[in-house]
This record gives structure tokens, sequence and C-alpha cells, in this order.
């Protein structure tokens, strides 16, 4: 698994602050071949700009957002179908 693409994936919805704790996470991990798949499930307040606003710092990052809130298992299908890892 050394060289590995890792996919994770993150489905978000209204999360605002708490957000950027949870990606600075996977950031923070010691490996560091993966890709961070988050999607913006439907926000109505600024998560949609926070986490822009992340991704703009790693390229490993890559949002995908709609508009309207479709629910969990749309949003996670959503980033499954984005997904280039060995390993999700």
């Amino acid at each position: 698994m050394e060289n590995e693409l890792v996919s994770i994936i993150m489905p978000s919805w209204n999360t605002g602050n708490f957000i950027a704790e949870s990606i600075q996470s996977v950031i923070n991990q010691t490996y560091k071949n993966w890709e961070f798949i988050i999607c913006n499930d439907g926000s109505t307040n600024n998560t949609l700009e926070m986490l822009n606003d992340i991704a703009k710092k790693d390229s490993r990052i890559k949002i995908i957002s709609y508009s309207k809130n479709k629910g969990l298992n749309y949003a996670l299908n959503t980033c499954l179908k984005e997904a280039k890892g060995i390993y999700i």
C-alpha cells in the first residue's frame, strides 16, 4: 500500500466551522498519497465558501457541490463516482 492512491470521501451539509478541523485531521496524516473528495450537499450557510478556501491550499482536495440537499446516500455515491483510489 506504500504508493497506492487512497480516496477519502466526506459528505458535508451545513457543517460550518467544524469541517475545517475534520479536513485538517486528514491533511495531518503521515500517508500522503491520497485524494480527498468532499461533497457539499446543498448547504445553506457558509460551508461551501469554507470548503473552497481550504481546497485552494491543497490540490489533493476536490469539492463537489450542488444547490439542493439530496441526502447522505446521494452525497456519498457522488463522491464514490469521482474516486480514483485503490482504497476508499
